[in-house]
């Protein structure tokens, strides 16, 4: 590790071109507090530390992206669907274990560390339509389509069997939530629609505290969440409805961690992503150390 380090902060120096600024320089990128991701992040691989102060936080994963993308002293994370023009690490759990790469296999079997469902909520639970396209979701066309966009489909026994056909009336449905989703929800939707022609569904992002707030004030039949709901959260929903909300699995994603293309860097373990993001860590040629 001593000798990776070195290398990557003489890489890192010989890339120069940053404003000036020290190339040895780690730029962690975030997304906003009210991501699903976020909170995640935040609980699995910080233990619920706080971000240090320098963290840039962004709104969306695509903004992650595109800035770590156009920095070559900078890091981030988010959703394994946007790993475009950066380079994805290998993540260990501990500085003993395997480097684990996300993908198909290594997230529906939960090796790689940082493996999460992805969520839809309803209130109540679902029925007539809603209920028809959230079981197509979870069968083979809409898990099917989760490989083709990038994300990970559930493993076979937790997906769902094909159902009766839809409700003949027509019907509009709101799906509101997870930046993280939006990609798949919108190719669900697409798809579906050209399937089922009376259902119009309308997909919008915001971030998982934003659709679970919309799923709290009624404003949205779909909640689309990257992490589980709170309790406090399903609380309301609960006072607010007179029913509990319902919890459906739809996806896999494994939370990848993301650096420029340049840098020399192949994988990294939780407690250096935890010293980095906390600021206990600030230089790449530090990193040796944890």
């Amino acid at each position: 590790m001593k000798k990776l380090c070195a290398i990557l902060a003489a890489g890192l120096a010989a890339g120069a071109g940053c404003g000036g600024a020290s190339t040895d320089a780690i730029v962690p990128y975030s997304r906003e507090n009210n991501s699903g991701t976020y909170m995640y992040f935040k609980e699995h691989v910080l233990n619920d530390v706080d971000f240090a102060a320098h963290v840039q936080t962004l709104p969306g994963t695509a903004s992650v992206v595109n800035a770590v993308s156009k920095d070559k002293r900078s890091i981030g994370y988010g959703g394994i669907a946007y790993d475009k023009g950066v380079k994805v690490l290998k993540v260990k759990k501990d500085a003993g274990s395997a480097a684990i790469e996300p993908n198909v296999e290594t997230v529906v079997k939960g090796t790689y560390p940082i493996s999460r469902y992805l969520f839809f909520y309803t209130v109540g639970e679902p029925e007539g339509a809603i209920k028809h396209f959230i079981e197509w979701t979870r069968g083979k066309e809409g898990q099917d389509l989760c490989e083709k966009v990038g994300y990970f489909p559930l493993p076979e026994d937790k997906r769902s069997k094909p159902s009766e056909a839809p409700p003949a009336e027509k019907k509009t449905i709101t799906v509101k939530g997870s930046d993280t989703m939006v990609i798949l929800g919108g190719r669900w939707a697409e798809t579906y629609m050209k399937a089922y022609s009376g259902v119009t569904l309308q997909i919008t992002g915001g971030g998982s505290g934003t659709g679970i707030k919309a799923l709290i004030d009624g404003e949205t039949h779909i909640c689309q969440a990257s992490r589980p709901m709170k309790a406090e959260e399903k609380k309301k929903v609960k006072d607010k409805h007179g029913k509990d909300p319902v919890e459906i699995a739809v996806a896999l994603d494994g939370l990848a961690i993301f650096v420029h293309p340049s840098n020399p860097l192949t994988e990294i373990s939780i407690p250096q992503l935890k010293v980095i993001y906390t600021g206990k860590v600030r230089k790449w040629s530090e990193l040796r150390a944890h």
